[in-house]
């Protein structure tokens, strides 16, 4: 038993020398990953600024798009009945417009 004894003072200290060695490791890593962490935040902040001012600086103009739309919204939609009546009308001008990708219910399909 003597023999059992004498080794165990010396795991010990090497069993106490790799505890801490991987509470240092643990520690290292916990810091890298906070920095790392705050590195990403600082950036998603950063993009939202940049992205914030971009937005706010064309929204006047996107607005004078939509109220164009809107001003011009029942001239389109006269264009479209016309294009429907002309091809009620000319049966011959439906391929066109199924070659564009818009049916519109009110014209029979083809035989």
């Amino acid at each position: 038993m003597n023999d059992l004894e004498s080794r165990l003072p010396v795991q010990n200290s090497d069993m106490e020398s790799q505890i801490t060695a991987l509470q240092r490791q643990v520690f290292l890593l916990l810091l890298a990953l906070i920095v790392v962490s705050a590195t990403v935040v600082f950036y998603l902040y950063y993009q939202a600024r940049i992205i914030g001012n971009d937005l706010n600086a064309s929204r006047p103009r996107d607005m004078q798009i939509i109220q164009t739309f809107n001003q011009h919204a029942p001239a389109i939609d006269n264009f479209n009945k016309e294009l429907v009546n002309y091809a009620l009308t000319h049966p011959s001008f439906q391929p066109v417009l199924e070659k564009y990708g818009w049916t519109p219910n009110s014209i029979p399909p083809k035989p």
